[in-house]
C-alpha cells in the first residue's frame, strides 16, 4: 500500500531550508550595503573637496569609486536571474527546486576583499590611516564575519592588517589630514608600531568573536530546528495514533457481532449433513476474525492503551521474558547482557514497551533468512537502557530505510504485514523519552537501536 502524501512526508523535509535560500538573501542583503557605501564614499569625497577645502586627487578616487558601482551592477544583473524572491514567494504552490545563486558565499567573499582593498586605495589618496573613515576597515570583518566561513573572515582579519601596514609605510599625507606625528618618522617607529598592533589586535579580537557568536547563533537555529521538527513529528504521531485507536474501537464491535455469528452458524454445521466445504470456509472466517482481533489489539496498544498502563520497577530479565516469550521462534534470539544491566532496573508500563521490542525482534527474524540467528544487546550508558537488535537479512537501500516507520509501508509480502509495526513501536518509545534508530546496508544485515531513558 503506497504511504499517503500527508503521511509520507516528513517534518524534516516540509522544515528544511533550501540551502539557496540563505545565499540568495545574504547577496541581496550585501548588494545593499555596498550600494550604501558608495553613497557615503561620494558624499564624503564631495564634503572633504569642495566643502572642507582639502584638494583630493579626483580621478583616482572616482575610479575607485567606480570599481565598487561596477561591481555592484554586475551582482544585481546576476541576482535578477535566479529571481530567488519570487521562487520564495511561493514554497509550497511549485514543486520546482529554487535557482541556486549566482552569488555564492565565496563570490560574497571576493565582493567583501574587494571593498577592504578599494577602501585601503581610498585612504591611501586621502590621507592613509589618519583618514577617520580607515574603521570602516573593522566593518568589512564584521560583515564578512556574519555571513561568511571563519577561514574568509580571519582571511578578511589578515587582508586588513597588511593594508594598514602599507597605509603605514607609503601613504603620503594631507594637509589637516596627517597623524601627529614628528615629520620624517620612519615605519619602525614606537608611535607607527603602536598604531599597527593596536589595529592589528582589534581585528584578531572582532574576527575571534565575531565568528564565536555566529557559530553559537547557527547551532542555536539547529537546535531549534531541531526542536520543531519533532513537535511536528509527534503531533504527526498523535493524530495517527489518535485514528488508529478509534479505528480499533469502532471495528471492534461489527467484528464480535461477526464472531457470534459464525461461531453460530459453524455449530449448526455439526448437525448437518451440508458439503464440507462450507465448513471449511466458515472455520475460514473465524481464523480471519482472529487476525483482525490482533490487529486491531496491536493498533490500540501502539495508540497508547498498553503505554496507559501501570509503571512497573522492571529489571532486564523480566523485560527479556516478556519480549520473548510470545515470540514463535524464540530459540534465534540470542541476548547479550552487559554485566552491570544486570544490576539495574528501569520504571516503564511492562507490557507496552515488552510488545513495542517484540515487534522489531519479529521483523528482525523475519528478515533472516531460514534459521538465521538475531542478537539482542543490552547495556547501560549514561543514564539509558541501549538495546541493539542485530540480523542477518538482506539489509535495506537508503532510500528504503528513509521510509521505515511511516504508516502502512512494509516491505514484507502482501498479507505478511500492514506496515504499522515499527510506527506504533517508535510512537509508544517516544511517547517514554526514547527512541529508535535503524542502520542497515545491503547484503550486511540491519541494526536497529533502542534507547530508553532510566527516570531519576
Amino acid at each position: 500500500m503506497e504511504t499517503p502524501p500527508s503521511l509520507a512526508s516528513s517534518p524534516a523535509t516540509q522544515l528544511k531550508p533550501n540551502a539557496s535560500q540563505p545565499t540568495s538573501f545574504t547577496a541581496a542583503w550585501l548588494v545593499q550595503l555596498r550600494w550604501v557605501a558608495v553613497v557615503g564614499q561620494c558624499l564624503a569625497v564631495g564634503i572633504t573637496h569642495w566643502g572642507l577645502g582639502i584638494r583630493l586627487p579626483l580621478v583616482q578616487v572616482s575610479l575607485l569609486i567606480s570599481v565598487t558601482i561596477v561591481s555592484n551592477v554586475l551582482c544585481v544583473f546576476l541576482l535578477a536571474r535566479t529571481k530567488p524572491s519570487a521562487a520564495l514567494a511561493k514554497p509550497r504552490e511549485s514543486a520546482e527546486p529554487i535557482p541556486p545563486s549566482a552569488i555564492g558565499v565565496h563570490w560574497q567573499g571576493l565582493l567583501i576583499l574587494l571593498d577592504i582593498l578599494t577602501l585601503a586605495g581610498l585612504l591611501y589618496y586621502t590621507g592613509g590611516i589618519a583618514n577617520p573613515f580607515s574603521c570602516f576597515f573593522l566593518a568589512n570583518i564584521v560583515v564578512g564575519g556574519l555571513i561568511l566561513s571563519p577561514g574568509w573572515t580571519w582571511l578578511l582579519a589578515a587582508v586588513t592588517i597588511v593594508c594598514t601596514t602599507l597605509l603605514l609605510m607609503f601613504a603620503p599625507a594631507l594637509p589637516r589630514l596627517g597623524l601627529d606625528f614628528e615629520p620624517g618618522l620612519a615605519f619602525l617607529s614606537v608611535p607607527k608600531q603602536g598604531l599597527l598592533i593596536a589595529i592589528g589586535t582589534c581585528c584578531g579580537v572582532i574576527a575571534y568573536f565575531i565568528t564565536v557568536l555566529v557559530r553559537e547563533l547557527r547551532q542555536s537555529q539547529s537546535r531549534l530546528l531541531e526542536a520543531e521538527q519533532q513537535r511536528e513529528r509527534a503531533q504527526r504521531l498523535e493524530s495517527l495514533a489518535t485514528l488508529a485507536a478509534g479505528a480499533g474501537h469502532e471495528l471492534a464491535s461489527p467484528l464480535s457481532t461477526i464472531a457470534v455469528v459464525a461461531k453460530e452458524m459453524a455449530r449448526k454445521l455439526e448437525r448437518t449433513d451440508e458439503s464440507p466445504w462450507i465448513g471449511r470456509d466458515v472455520e475460514l472466517i473465524r481464523s480471519e476474525l482472529d487476525r483482525c482481533r490482533e490487529i486491531l489489539q496491536r493498533m490500540k496498544s501502539g495508540a497508547g492503551e498498553a503505554a496507559a498502563e501501570k509503571m512497573h520497577q522492571v529489571s532486564v530479565t523480566e523485560l527479556i521474558e516478556v519480549i520473548l516469550t510470545p515470540l514463535r521462534q524464540p530459540e534465534r534470539v540470542e541476548v547479550v547482557l552487559e554485566p552491570a544491566i544486570k544490576r539495574e532496573s528501569i520504571r516503564v508500563p511492562l507490557q507496552a514497551v515488552g510488545q513495542a521490542i517484540r515487534n522489531l525482534v519479529q521483523n528482525a527474524l523475519d528478515a533472516s533468512d531460514g534459521q538465521a540467528k538475531v542478537a539482542m544487546h543490552f547495556e547501560s550508558r549514561e543514564g539509558n537502557w541501549l538495546i541493539t537488535i542485530i540480523d542477518r537479512g538482506s539489509g535495506m537501500k537508503d532510500e528504503i530505510l528513509r521510509r521505515v516507520g511511516q504508516p502502512f509501508f512494509t516491505t514484507k509480502e502482501v498479507g505478511q504485514g500492514m506496515g504499522l509495526g515499527v510506527f506504533l513501536t517508535r510512537n509508544v518509545l517516544t511517547g517514554l523519552g526514547g527512541e529508535v534508530e535503524f542502520e542497515s546496508q545491503p547484503g550486511k544485515g540491519t541494526s536497529c537501536r533502542v534507547r530508553l531513558p532510566i527516570p531519576r
